[in-house]
């Protein structure tokens, strides 16, 4: 019952012969299932919930996951476009039950109820390069806009950017003294942390053109090494690489489900729950 935030009406119209009211659980758990374009399901045993949307950019794969949305609404309704149904069955579903084009004839509906409401979804886009390095402090000139802050030139903003110098070497891996801390670690002591700095160990040969390797086997390797100031040829950076999570929740207002014998249930607000999708390198939209 968790889930359930507040009832409006809990009204039961017993008309059945024997004066029976099978009462709906909605014991789920946070867990929504997703397939087609676009359903959404929870299930816990025998018992599921099911919301079938119609969105136009739903038919390609996670497509309505990944689009920010503040505070949409759909209106669902016991049939058309958008619509919201609790199931119980004979036996426990699978969630590929629902992802068939045909339903298989087994396990069968024992009873349904059909609802009306509006689906309030709000999906909001996290984002982060995994450097160890807090976005709050990837805003370098201090103007709130981690978007214009680019050590490294390369159009990729460092809050987004694993290697925030463009030196072949991520920034998570500028944490030399493995605290997962990157901004305390300045080998040449010049005020400016390894993950910002061009020439870490402050021998005059760029890191990026310096071995990773350790020639004269001392245990520090080369570009840090200032008794190696060799320079190589440039090494290739990695294609960058972050992930941004988009996490979407589920708000249903005045929810009514109504079985066939025209009992009724009603809710004032009812959490359908959550789902998170991460995407590698997704598009983000700049002010």
């Amino acid at each position: 019952m968790k889930k359930i935030i507040a009832f409006c009406t809990f009204l039961l119209l017993l008309s059945c012969d024997d004066g029976n009211f099978n009462v709906p659980e909605f014991n789920f758990d946070d867990d929504i299932n997703s397939c087609g374009d676009l359903l959404l399901s929870k299930i816990n045993g025998t018992e599921v919930l099911v919301i079938e949307i119609a969105e136009d950019n739903s038919s390609t794969d996670n497509a309505f996951f990944t689009t920010e949305r503040a505070d949409e609404t759909f209106v669902l309704s016991e049939t058309g476009s958008n619509t919201i149904a609790y199931r119980t069955f004979d036996t426990a579903p699978t969630t590929s039950y629902f992802c068939q084009n045909i339903p298989p004839t087994s396990p069968s509906v024992v009873n349904e109820w059909l609802g009306t409401g509006t689906l309030q979804v709000t999906t909001t886009l996290s984002i982060d390069d995994e450097d160890g390095v807090d976005p709050s402090d990837e805003d370098l000139n201090g103007d709130g806009d981690l978007t214009n802050d680019d050590t490294d030139g390369d159009s990729i903003a460092d809050y987004i950017d694993f290697d925030d110098d463009g030196d072949g070497i991520t920034t998570a891996a500028e944490d030399v003294d493995g605290d997962n801390d990157p901004t305390n670690d300045d080998t040449d002591g010049d005020g400016i942390p390894n993950y910002l700095d061009t020439d870490d160990d402050g021998d005059g040969i760029d890191t990026l053109l310096e071995s990773l390797s350790d020639d004269d086997l001392d245990g520090t390797p080369d570009y840090l090494d200032t008794d190696t100031a060799v320079e190589r040829d440039a090494r290739t950076p990695a294609e960058n690489e972050f992930i941004g999570s988009y996490l979407s929740t589920f708000i249903i207002t005045n929810l009514q489900l109504t079985n066939p014998d025209a009992e009724t249930i009603s809710f004032d607000i009812y959490d359908f729950g959550s789902k998170t999708v991460d995407v590698t390198n997704p598009v983000i939209e700049t002010p």
